[in-house]
């Protein structure tokens, strides 16, 4: 009896316990508004380390889920999910995307990017971004891909992660502007920073026949660079002369 007794108090203490933890991540969700991303990995680095193990606080998120306090959004993404009269609805693909990219901290890229920029009228049913706030190097998240690039996302970065992959992917995009794309790399060039694009050459990877093509971009509007340090002399990087690009907004304009 006096071990049964002790059993009892002990487990009612654990499950007490067990409660508490959970009401107090409960709380770190409520205090954000309605569909806000929360990334339980971080979170937990960052208020919970100190009170429990990572094993109990993922099951208090898991019991969190089934009593649908909140949702999951993806592997280690979870929010307060927005309650309405019609039912719970969650984040909405740009909703996931604006969470990812506002306030310096991202870029969108790909067809919504060329979309964006007048370059042409198809668009995609995936958005593509670029992001410090990705816990993964590639984050799948329904029809949203987010890579991880450690960046401070300025002006100036995301002047040259424009240029970039405008020039980097110009040949497949489909339907494109000539003119409204020779009209974006001269806005474009007029901003170029030095700079920034040693920043982003660090963190991201681009092909030297995309460099070779933005220092020729960057010579034909007469905007100084030092691009040529990171090109070779005997190299054909077979790029596209300016001229033909001219030539060829003429003939679809």
């Amino acid at each position: 009896m006096r071990y049964q007794s002790l059993y009892l108090f002990q487990t009612i203490g654990k499950e007490g316990e067990e409660m508490k933890c959970r009401e107090q991540i409960l709380e770190e969700f409520r205090k954000v508004p309605e569909n806000t991303l929360i990334m339980t990995g971080k979170l937990y680095r960052d208020k919970f380390s100190g009170m429990m193990g990572e094993a109990a606080f993922s099951q208090a998120i898991c019991r969190l889920c089934k009593s649908n306090e909140i949702k999951r959004i993806s592997k280690g993404i979870y929010c307060k999910p927005k309650k309405t009269r019609f039912g719970v609805v969650l984040p909405s693909d740009k909703e996931i995307v604006d969470w990812f990219t506002d306030q310096g901290n991202g870029i969108i890229v790909g067809y919504d990017l060329y979309n964006s920029l007048g370059i042409t009228t198809q668009v995609s049913r995936r958005v593509t971004a670029y992001s410090s706030l990705a816990d993964e190097q590639l984050k799948q998240i329904r029809n949203v891909t987010v890579h991880r690039h450690d960046l401070k996302y300025t002006n100036e970065v995301k002047t040259i992660i424009c240029m970039m992959e405008l020039l980097q992917h110009y040949e497949e995009i489909q339907d494109l502007n000539y003119a409204a794309f020779l009209k974006n790399m001269e806005s474009l060039s007029k901003q170029y920073s030095e700079k920034a694009f040693a920043i982003v050459r660090k963190e991201i990877t681009y092909p030297k026949r995309t460099i070779a093509f933005l220092k020729k971009v960057l010579d034909f509007y007469h905007v100084a660079n030092s691009l040529s340090r990171y090109l070779s002399s005997l190299s054909d990087y077979r790029i596209p002369e300016m001229e033909d690009l001219y030539e060829a907004a003429q003939q679809h304009g």
